[in-house]
């Protein structure tokens, strides 16, 4: 039996900080189609440290198969180089349910945030104190 793909997402990349949109509900199979499109999208950031801005406005929800496969996608994502993450939501449900997904995944920082701004500010900040740059003003202010 085939399940129709649940669950919408856009992906972008801006240098080494990859921003993931879920819009929606999400089944397995769409959780799977997400998987997919995220792994092609790394593919040349695996050998240096890289970060995700997870924009989770749009998220809706996801059974608890969906968020075990959400949580190992998360964690091959630590095993071929993301080092950051940064959360975008509202809402103490959807706060709830990221606490659940991210607990205990070793990234070197986790950051939850309500503006796309300062989620990717954040992570670039600290890719840059990885790689010893100097940060400017307004990342040092936000580390």
């Amino acid at each position: 039996m085939y399940l129709q793909p649940h669950g919408q997402f856009e992906l972008q990349q801006r240098e080494r900080v990859l921003l993931c949109r879920p819009i929606g509900a999400f089944n397995l199979a769409g959780a799977m189609a997400y998987e997919a499109e995220f792994s092609r999208r790394i593919a040349g950031l695996s050998q240096a440290p890289w970060g995700i801005v997870e924009i989770a406005t749009e998220f809706e929800a996801a059974g608890p198969e969906v968020l075990a496969r959400f949580r190992s996608q998360f964690d091959w994502c630590i095993a071929n180089g993301c080092a950051f993450l940064a959360v975008v939501m509202e809402g103490g449900f959807k706060q709830y349910l990221a606490s659940r997904v991210f607990a205990g995944l070793p990234f070197q920082g986790v950051h939850f945030c309500e503006s796309e701004e300062e989620a990717i500010d954040w992570v670039r900040g600290q890719l840059a104190a990885l790689d010893g740059s100097p940060l400017s003003e307004e990342q040092a202010s936000s580390v």
